[in-house]
């Protein structure tokens, strides 16, 4: 049986409207639906301390086996992610998290946060204990982000080599990896350090 996932995601409208309805919720639900991935835990975050409430809750060690995979759906920039009103650099998150994520991978889903430098990338594994992480180094469209999503996902929580997943996704879909600058990193290497420097920098 495949792992879970577990996702924070914050507002994607620009202008605030509470009737936006845009979220990643849907195909994580069909993915679950479908047997593509273990059980979904979804929770929108609008503030900082609600996205550290929620991240302390899923490092406990009762969802360690159930529900490996992280999905932090945000806007982001290069080495941050935007919580609310507040921006969040791969390092503060790293602090936040200690070094209890052994096992686990963590997936952004946000706008150009993986196109930090490859020795921060894989700090942030080597300090947090995480399996890997998954991102994108280029400014990204909901569309196509949201489609490679039932791609993605899946692999991450079927496959145990991080650097097979990378090179399985670039074979069969070499488009969708080159158009969002899919980036993996762990403690020991990273993906692509080219896309870093050809990332945009403006919030995604």
């Amino acid at each position: 049986m495949r792992g879970g996932v577990f996702c924070l995601e914050g507002s994607w409208a620009e202008d605030g409207d509470l009737t936006d309805r845009t979220s990643v919720e849907q195909p994580l639900r069909m993915l679950e639906g479908a047997g593509e991935c273990g059980p979904v835990i979804h929770r929108d975050v609008a503030t900082r301390g609600e996205f550290e409430y929620y991240l302390r809750e899923w490092l406990k060690a009762k969802y360690r086996a159930r529900y490996p995979l992280a999905y932090l759906a945000f806007h982001g920039s290069k080495g941050e992610i935007y919580v609310g009103a507040d921006g969040m650099r791969l390092d503060d998150l790293a602090g936040l998290m200690g070094g209890k994520a052994a096992q686990r991978i963590i997936y952004f889903g946000s706008c150009s946060t993986m196109a930090a430098p490859e020795a921060q990338l894989r700090g942030f594994c080597a300090a947090t204990g995480a399996k890997a992480i998954v991102g994108y180094a280029k400014r990204v469209q909901w569309r196509e982000s949201a489609a490679f999503d039932v791609l993605l996902i899946p692999r991450l929580l079927e496959m145990t080599n991080m650097k097979s997943v990378f090179n399985a996704l670039e074979r069969v879909h070499p488009d969708l990896v080159s158009m969002l600058g899919l980036r993996v990193a762990t403690a020991a290497w990273a993906t692509d350090q080219g896309l870093a420097v050809q990332a945009m920098e403006l919030p995604g």
